[in-house]
């Protein structure tokens, strides 16, 4: 980063990158870590560790494997959008094994062999998955299959599924009994507590070769262990753009005023969540105001201007991870959409409520192509669904992802792409099935929780309601809700003009 040396740093000390030498080691972390090594040594099989998004699982993972010892062989699965026998053939590769041919029955074997092998040499062969929510109910079924890889005494195979708190839902699904049965050690991250957060930020400076004394003033770390809530990835951010604007303006000491204007430069809120006080504006009327982000700013440019350039990248030099960032902290109960000027409220958890189980659901073309626009520079995802659906943000990122094919990933977008903006309109979300039968399109939720919450209070009502969930980025998954069971096109209008029942 430009600033480095200002600070006299010798690498950036809040990437956000999986660096395991950036572990921060509190309690719950070592805790975590430890159960680890200790569940893959003594070959207990299954292990599963869930947290949040930004609470450094990858991280941990990354240090799991570096810690190894040359008798430990691994295997480290990062995408998981894969079936069983394609995530055979990475981990055979991993091991450096070529299977004769890629039938599961063929490679289990050549797995099976060398497990067998390496247990004699007193070796052990361990699998690192990482976000394992995203792997399918069959893929995980399968998983459990591995674990049958075993002698009278010890487990051959030690799988480790780390992922998002979503997979804890995931393993509750009766189809899933058998494998969670063989869960033998289960931790969770959770974010670190106020007077940690002080801590963690000198770590990290330390570790990129900071000397000198507190670099952030007390009074900053207490605004950012608010704002983030002890998410790490979020004070990262929140640290790093606050140095580029300490830089910007002569600074040895980051003070509390800086911590505050990039919070409002990233949208966040005392409590870490969007507040609307007034109407979004216009999408089409704002593009043209839109700041550019330029990499550095002029050495003779006065300080206005230089404070101009500081708020423009604290807004934009993130783009790729801005999505991300806002969205994980979105309060669910803004997100639900509104039918016949109705909104959709959600209520307390109530336990005896049952959740209808996600089933496959046919591919139905979407014909509809909506508005269209071209990005602007330094726009997000995010930014452009704050502006174009308001309260309805993650439904708007949600249909954006399904409109837009060639978008892979909502993180990587690019000034000059033509996008597709669907409308929350009964021609959107209203969607016919190959047995004549609707289903109807209710609201998106970056929680599960959140998800599964508002489709129990739609079961209450009398709706079949089901969640979907969908993968719209690297690191972010948002969680549809539907009414499904609307027998023909008479019925489905009839809920779509009377609301849900409030």
């Amino acid at each position: 980063m430009i600033y480095n040396r200002y600070f006299g740093l010798l690498e950036s000390p809040f990437s956000v990158t999986p660096d395991p030498r950036f572990f921060y080691s509190n309690p719950v972390y070592v805790e975590t870590y430890t159960a680890l090594r200790d569940g893959i040594e003594a070959k207990k099989g299954f292990i599963v560790v869930t947290g949040e998004v930004g609470t450094g699982k990858t991280t941990l993972l990354r240090k799991l494997l570096r810690s190894f010892e040359t008798n430990v062989h691994s295997v480290f699965i990062f995408n998981t959008y894969i079936n069983f026998p394609e995530l055979l053939q990475v981990a055979l590769r991993d091991l450096g094994l070529v299977p004769k041919n890629t039938t599961p029955v063929t490679m289990l074997e050549e797995l099976n062999g060398y497990l067998i092998e390496q247990r004699k040499q007193g070796h052990s062969v361990a699998m690192l998955i990482d976000e394992a929510q995203n792997l399918s109910i069959e893929t995980l079924e399968n998983l459990r299959l591995l674990s049958n890889l075993e002698t009278n005494q010890e487990k051959l195979l030690q799988i480790v599924l780390m992922g998002q708190p979503e997979l804890e839902t995931k393993l509750d699904q009766p189809k899933l009994r058998q494998l969670k049965q063989r869960v033998a050690v289960q931790c969770r991250l959770g974010p670190l507590k106020d007077d940690e957060v002080g801590p963690y930020i000198d770590f990290r400076l330390r570790t990129a070769g900071y000397e000198g004394k507190g670099l952030f003033h007390r009074d900053a770390v207490r605004q950012i262990a608010s704002y983030s809530k002890g998410i790490p990835r979020l004070m990262n951010i929140i640290c790093d753009n606050a140095l580029l604007i300490a830089y910007a303006e002569s600074r040895k000491i980051v003070p509390v005023d800086i911590i505050k204007q990039v919070a409002r430069d990233l949208r966040m809120g005392s409590e870490v969540e969007i507040a609307y006080a007034q109407p979004p504006p216009a999408l089409l009327a704002s593009t043209a105001k839109r700041q550019t982000f330029f990499r550095k700013p002029p050495k003779d440019a006065p300080e206005q201007q230089t404070s101009r350039f500081v708020r423009a990248g604290v807004g934009t030099a993130l783009g790729l991870l801005f999505l991300v960032v806002v969205a994980t902290v979105i309060d669910p109960r803004n997100l639900l959409i509104g039918m016949s000027g109705k909104n959709l409220e959600a209520i307390g958890r109530n336990p005896h409520q049952k959740t209808v189980p996600q089933e496959a659901k046919a591919k139905v073309d979407l014909k509809w192509e909506g508005q269209r626009m071209t990005i602007r520079s330094g726009a997000t995802i995010f930014k452009i669904a704050s502006e174009v659906y308001g309260a309805n943000t993650a439904l708007g990122m949600d249909l954006i992802k399904e409109f837009n094919p060639q978008i892979e990933n909502l993180n990587w977008i690019f000034a000059g792409q033509d996008l597709v903006l669907p409308s929350l309109t009964q021609e959107t979300l209203l969607r016919p099935q190959p047995d004549g039968s609707y289903h109807l399109i209710v609201a998106s939720f970056r929680s599960r929780a959140g998800a599964d919450e508002y489709a129990r209070l739609l079961i209450s009502k009398g709706h079949l309601a089901n969640v979907t969930t969908r993968r719209v980025s690297d690191d972010l998954s948002l969680h549809r809700v539907e009414i499904d069971g609307l027998k023909n096109r008479e019925e489905a209008d009839q809920v779509w003009q009377t609301g849900l029942g409030y």
